[in-house]
């Protein structure tokens, strides 16, 4: 199929909110050539809208509201468009915080736990938490609803539960037919997976049989719509550590199959006074060798934390040993990394998101406006480095080959060969044109040059 020539080269996104601490010339993404492997599919799902890219983003409390995620989702997909809203947890189900467009309930309680808490006997799993009803017959309903109260669709449903065989009941936001579904013994990456033809708002889960409800999380998906679909896990005071550690975490999170891997933390692991430089960076070693392990050749991109302060008292100066302790892991490991403490004013950064009126009144969390103001950065930054891959490798189809008619032939089969199946045609003989090899041009993109190989060392 031979695909419209469209301008894949220019990704322009709103230029971000204007403050004067911002540094905005430093807004870059540095080693951007390690995401050449994401670009390339990028390039190509834009210019034929076909297939999905699966972004991973894994972080801690500033990413479980969504606030800066829902800037970089809706951004990537009006780009490349929309696959789906992708990982999601029921929140509120587990008494805490959740994203505004996300809604969810239940006919029963829930015991849950979060990734921060390893004294729990229940285990936590993709989203970073885990819970588990004992009630006979409980659902979990999910249902999504944009900023507008517009109904966001999707019909492709990827539940992570427990390891149990279990019988359910699948009713959808059309309130068709309950679909029976079970699940096997053993196997939960994924548990189940379900695809209609019709577009759905929400869905609810029943469990029917006796024995513990277990649910991680679910992923909302469109089959038959080609675009990004932009997975955010984030749990509350997360360190890179507790997902190392989690070995449910990283058994289902390989079932969504990542084409990149963004990782923000470090405002929890600054909270420790005494961490030095070489061990944040041993724990970011270790988080992008897991990835590696599940995804060889992973691309990773890792940023660096906003400012905050330390126990309300004083700007926290432990961000400027983490941070530089992820960019030499970064370095040394071949991945991507954004320096969003560098932008913002390094040790000063966080005196000046308060005085903007952009940190939270813990002085850690962010107003609304400080997490828009963090997403339209990365995303201004990643358009940026995006656009410069797009206009050195530009999308180049395949060709198509026009075949040469093939001469009609009078001929009747000699009747000592009936053919066994009457359906079938004589096959036309081959001419020399097609026996002809086809010439295809060379596609492999040449690797642009990097010069953004800078080592930022920041003193005190």
């Amino acid at each position: 199929m031979a695909y419209p020539q469209m301008d894949t080269t220019k990704w322009t996104v709103p230029k971000p909110d204007h403050y004067a601490f911002i540094n905005y010339e430093e807004n870059a993404i540095m080693h951007h050539d390690k995401l050449d492997s994401v670009f390339s599919k990028l390039v190509a799902l834009h210019a034929t809208r076909k297939g999905h890219v699966n972004i991973i983003h894994i972080g801690d409390s500033h990413l479980q509201a969504d606030g800066i995620t829902s800037v970089l989702r809706n951004g990537f997909q009006a780009y490349f468009g929309n696959a789906g809203r992708g990982l999601v947890f029921p929140y509120p189900l587990a008494n805490t915080n959740g994203p505004k467009d996300l809604h969810a309930s239940s006919n029963a309680s829930w015991h849950s736990n979060r990734i921060t808490n390893n004294s729990s006997p229940i285990e936590t799993g993709i989203c970073g938490y885990g819970m588990v009803s004992a009630h006979k017959d409980a659902n979990v309903s999910i249902w999504l609803k944009d900023e507008n109260g517009n109904p966001e669709y999707f019909n492709r449903m990827v539940f992570f539960l427990g390891k149990d065989r279990q019988e359910y009941s699948l009713t959808d936001s059309n309130k068709g037919n309950q679909v029976s579904l079970s699940t096997l013994e053993g196997n939960n990456s994924p548990s189940l997976v379900y695809e209609t033809d019709a577009l759905l708002s929400g869905c609810s889960l029943t469990k029917t049989t006796f024995g513990d409800y277990q649910f991680y999380g679910v992923s909302l998906e469109r089959k038959d719509t080609g675009g990004v679909i932009y997975h955010t896990i984030g749990a509350n005071g997360a360190r890179y550590d507790q997902y190392a550690n989690s070995s449910l975490f990283w058994e289902q999170l390989k079932a969504l199959q990542g084409d990149l891997f963004i990782i923000s933390m470090g405002t929890n692991e600054a909270q420790n006074p005494d961490l030095s430089e070489a061990a944040a960076a041993a724990l970011c070693d270790t988080m992008i060798r897991r990835i590696r392990e599940m995804v060889p050749g992973a691309p990773i991109l890792i940023t660096t934390p906003a400012g905050s302060y330390y126990k309300g008292k004083r700007p926290n100066a432990v961000l400027t040993r983490v941070t530089n302790g992820f960019i030499e892991s970064a370095e040394r490991n071949g991945a991507a990394w954004w320096d969003l403490y560098k932008i913002s004013g390094g040790k000063k950064s966080a005196a000046a998101w308060k005085h903007s009126g952009l940190l939270g009144h813990d002085l850690v969390h962010y107003q609304p406006k400080g997490y828009q103001l963090q997403g339209q950065l990365l995303l201004s930054a990643f358009a940026k480095a995006y656009s410069n891959y797009a206009r050195l490798h530009p999308f180049n189809p395949e060709p198509v080959v026009h075949k040469k008619a093939l001469p009609k032939t009078t001929a009747k089969p000699k009747a000592d060969k009936k053919p066994t199946n009457t359906s079938e045609k004589p096959t036309a003989p081959a001419t020399g044109e097609n026996k002809k090899p086809v010439a295809r041009p060379d596609t492999t993109p040449a690797r642009p040059r990097n010069n953004s190989k800078i080592h930022v060392k920041y003193e005190g």
